[in-house]
């Protein structure tokens, strides 16, 4: 089983979910756990070959659907019906995904730095990943594309906590998940013709170039989707603008009606 932590309190009868991107770990959302765990139960997990799951390796079979089986699991272990999911980066596609397959384990999401669709940028970085991913190390590779992605002095903190835990990830599972970029693209494709029930909240830093216009464009399409985007922000707004992040997404969850609205804050 995938390891998890959780924080209990017998005053919170919600929970929520939180789900790492590629490389990262459940060491990201540091900067969270003391703000909601006044309000929620919290469970944070660390995916196949990331952070204190790195010594579960990845099968030749692993993709993102088995992924998602396995964080049913660890809510299933926990005898957790229902939860609230926040995720950044790639969780953003594995809870886009758990959207359409478990809609009824999904109280409300929050996305940071959602994925939404490739624009030219992302089809070219794609495409780079692919051809880099055999002739330099996946570390290396990992940087290069941390770099691209988080380019200004103001997303270094992000960058370097990322670059900092995709080193304690085996090289072969690094390999294994650079594999899944055919599958994460066509995913991605797929997943942004579906109309999604499940109140969202998208947060994400005017900075973040490589997605941000993309998820405008899905919030536009998406009645039940909210969108706040943040100045002097990049991809990971949940370590650049904690504060911010925090304040934002506690109101979402405990709002009980939402009012469809784009914001920029």
């Amino acid at each position: 089983m995938l390891y998890f932590k959780t924080f209990v309190s017998e005053n919170n009868n919600e929970w929520i979910t939180f789900i790492h991107g590629a490389g990262g770990s459940s060491s990201i959302w540091f900067k969270q756990i003391k703000n909601f765990k006044s309000y929620f139960n919290l469970l944070l997990i660390d995916l196949k070959g990331h952070g204190k799951s790195k010594n579960i390796d990845l099968d030749d079979d692993d993709n993102l659907d088995s992924t998602n089986i396995q964080i049913i699991g660890v809510l299933d272990h926990l005898k957790i019906n229902k939860s609230h999911f926040v995720g950044v980066s790639l969780g953003t596609i594995l809870m886009l995904k758990l959207a359409k397959t478990h809609a009824h384990r999904i109280n409300k999401m929050i996305m940071c730095g959602a994925i939404t669709s490739f624009n030219k940028r992302t089809v070219i970085l794609y495409n780079l990943a692919n051809f880099l991913k055999n002739i330099i190390t996946p570390i290396s590779l990992y940087k290069l594309f941390a770099y691209i992605m988080m380019p200004r002095k103001n997303h270094k903190d992000s960058r370097l906590l990322f670059v900092k835990e995709a080193k304690k990830i085996k090289i072969k599972t690094f390999r294994k998940w650079l594999e899944l970029l055919n599958e994460v693209k066509s995913t991605v494709e797929d997943l942004s013709k579906i109309n999604y029930e499940i109140p969202t909240l998208f947060i994400s830093g005017k900075e973040d170039h490589m997605f941000v216009k993309k998820v405008e464009k899905f919030v536009s399409e998406n009645k039940n989707c909210l969108l706040e985007k943040i100045s002097k922000c990049g991809h990971v707004v949940n370590i650049n603008k904690p504060y911010i992040f925090n304040k934002l997404s506690l109101n979402f969850l405990k709002e009980k009606d939402e009012k469809s609205k784009n914001t920029s804050v």
